[in-house]
């Protein structure tokens, strides 16, 4: 954590607390109000307001104290000394003798408590959903699995087994442990750690990952991990320690609440020496309560608040049209900031479809009849290549062959029949399981690769690769643009990611990082002090979300992960990022704009009773309803920009 992020932790309690202090602020609003319709006495309304003051707006001079210790002064310090000034001004109005309007006064104290109350309550309510998504992690592993013993099989719980132990993991089961396997080949699901949408091929004597599915035969693996040192659950400890890293988020209400209080408050200052200057006659004391009420309101928090929320607020929902959804509108500021944009390959700079990147026929095949055999066999499949196939056979008017029979091996490749030639076409593995003889190339174990045959003769091979998001180029060249440092990271191979990158145009990159990786290396540039902002789209991001200072991911629906991001993109375009990084400068320039309408009609406002001889409190409710009303739709014009 960074001396700043230190000096600016907000004193943090749950949404709860606040919200029931709102609603003991609004009964004490209702009878300070009935205190002042029936005349009571003013007594009665001190005594509310003293309790309001300590109880109700407790929490925030508790914060107050805390961070004035830290030498910061926020929006606590703010509501806490405005809070201070009203409670100064209903007792010395009592000792004075004139407490016509104290009440009124003790009531703006009550609502402007609730208020802030209220907000706090939804600035920190978000959490809630990130403890349950913390909570779900404890059932993300299997609690049982399958022991290999002498006597056969034996179905235990992961606690009851030890490293060295054989267990037996069966199609479409998880790992629960770090292992390798003695018996058997199969093919692996590694998404969730590397993000990879093609399956890896494991045989015996290879080393599998906890959280690995098993998409292939059963196969027996020797235990090398318990189920709590495994690597999988190495990363969802970290994803819960990571939950601290919430509460540092900074409330958009701390960053321009010192510099509005020492203007506001210099201003008020020299406006109560003019109105005393000013006065004709001995009657000081008129002067001096109009000059301290003008003060109240010129440091409103409630203006104050709707001049920095609302802005916010509209802002958030411009991009809110089902593709982007702002889970915090402070990142905002933390986008605007960042210096380095670190963004995942599968899922979030490329789309996690594949698409044909290179057709290469073995010596004396053409092209047309290398392809026609590979879309032929994946006529009637429904996987990533069969998918890029026929999008290729579509794009360039390739019509496949009639068959007679197919025969599909899920995860490994297919063979249909048409006439008297059989066709064949998947993992090199299995084509040689059939007798055909295919020639490996050097760098194929570093490229996604489909093979084809006819009959027992090598056809050739087809080189698939991610497309780029749409406008992907573009973005990074515009982030370059902002001086911000782009760099790539993806848990695919070196090769695969240095394709994409130089596509993208983006210059520094990393490959075969697991979810730790990309954490520790975020985690690297932010002690030289960089600034991080990270665009993801998986729970193989998840680590990487939560260390950067701004976290962004490309996630089609909501779900309890996506309580961790900033930001949601559910949009396929790789622009809206473009729109994320445009949206602090609006809003920024739309809060000081408010803030100094703010100040003027407040200025007006003294103007106006200086020469009139209207009920004060009157006036000021007026110019109130009027501030906030210019904020609303200087506010609200962001929504339709």
């Amino acid at each position: 954590m960074s001396q700043e992020q230190a000096a600016n932790k907000l004193t943090y309690y749950m949404p709860d607390t606040y919200r029931s202090r709102g609603f003991f602020c609004l009964i004490f609003l209702v009878l300070t109000v009935i205190t002042q319709l029936f005349s009571f006495s003013q007594n009665i309304g001190l005594f509310f307001a003293l309790i309001v003051y300590f109880w109700g707006g407790g929490l925030f001079v508790i914060g107050a104290v805390k961070e004035l210790l830290r030498l910061y002064i926020g929006f606590n310090a703010f509501l806490s000394f405005w809070g201070f000034i009203i409670v100064w001004f209903g007792i010395f109005g009592i000792l004075q003798g004139n407490t016509s309007n104290n009440n009124w006064v003790f009531a703006e104290l009550a609502f402007t408590l609730m208020f802030a109350n209220f907000i706090k309550a939804k600035d920190v309510g978000y959490l809630k959903s990130s403890f349950k998504f913390v909570e779900s992690l404890d059932n993300f592993i299997s609690p049982s699995c399958i022991l290999v013993t002498s006597e056969g099989y034996k179905k235990v719980f992961c606690e009851e087994i030890k490293i060295g132990n054989i267990i037996l993991l069966k199609n479409s089961h998880r790992l629960a442990f770090d292992g390798e396997i003695v018996k058997g080949s199969t093919l692996f699901d590694e998404n969730l750690l590397t993000g990879n949408i093609t399956l890896a091929s494991k045989q015996v004597g290879d080393k599998v990952l906890a959280g690995s599915i098993n998409k292939g035969k059963d196969v027996e693996i020797k235990v090398l991990s318990s189920k709590k040192t495994s690597h999988i659950a190495g990363v969802l400890d970290a994803v819960k320690q990571s939950e601290n890293r919430k509460l540092v988020k900074i409330s958009n209400l701390e960053r321009p609440a010192l510099v509005f209080l020492i203007i506001t408050f210099l201003i008020a200052t020299v406006l109560g020496l003019i109105s005393v200057y000013k006065c004709s006659d001995n009657n000081y004391h008129t002067y001096v309560l109009s000059s301290i009420c003008l003060c109240m309101m010129m440091i409103s928090p409630v203006s104050y608040m709707f001049s920095v929320i609302l802005p916010w607020h509209y802002l958030s929902k411009v991009t809110c049209k089902g593709k982007i959804k702002i889970n915090d509108v402070t990142v905002l500021e933390r986008v605007n900031d960042s210096s380095k944009v670190f963004i995942d390959k599968t899922g979030t700079l490329t789309t996690g479809h594949l698409q044909v990147a290179e057709i290469m026929p073995a010596k004396g095949v053409d092209e047309e009849t290398l392809m026609k055999a590979a879309l032929s066999t994946q006529q009637n499949a429904q996987n990533i290549f069969a998918f890029a196939l026929k999008e290729w056979g579509i794009k360039n008017k390739m019509v496949p062959l009639k068959i007679s029979s197919l025969e599909l091996h899920p995860s490994y490749g297919a063979l249909v029949r048409s006439g008297e030639d059989t066709y064949l076409a998947g993992r090199r593995t299995w084509l040689e399981s059939k007798g055909i003889e295919v020639p490996m190339p050097e760098e194929e174990v570093r490229k996604t690769v489909f093979y084809v045959a006819k009959n027992t003769t090598f056809l050739g091979c087809i080189y698939f690769t991610d497309r780029l998001r749409a406008n992907a180029a573009a973005t990074v060249k515009y982030l370059l643009g902002l001086n911000k440092r782009v760099c790539l990271l993806s848990g695919d191979n070196t090769l695969a990611i240095s394709a994409a990158a130089r596509r993208a145009g983006i210059k520094e990159y990393y490959g075969n990082m697991y979810p730790t990786d990309k954490s520790a290396k975020i985690n690297a540039d932010q002690n030289v002090g960089e600034t991080i902002t990270m665009i993801g789209d998986g729970f193989n991001d998840i680590l990487a979300l939560l260390q950067a200072d701004a976290s962004l991911a490309f996630v089609p629906t909501n779900n309890l992960f996506t309580s961790w991001v900033d930001v949601i993109i559910k949009g396929k375009d790789f622009t809206l990022v473009k729109r994320i990084f445009e949206l602090y400068d609006k809003g920024k320039f739309a809060v000081r704009l408010n803030l100094l309408l703010s100040i003027l009609i407040s200025l007006f406002c003294y103007s106006f009773v200086l020469n009139n001889t209207a009920d004060i409190c009157l006036v000021i409710c007026g110019f109130f309803v009027l501030n906030i009303f210019l904020i609303f739709l200087n506010s609200l014009r962001l929504k339709y920009e």
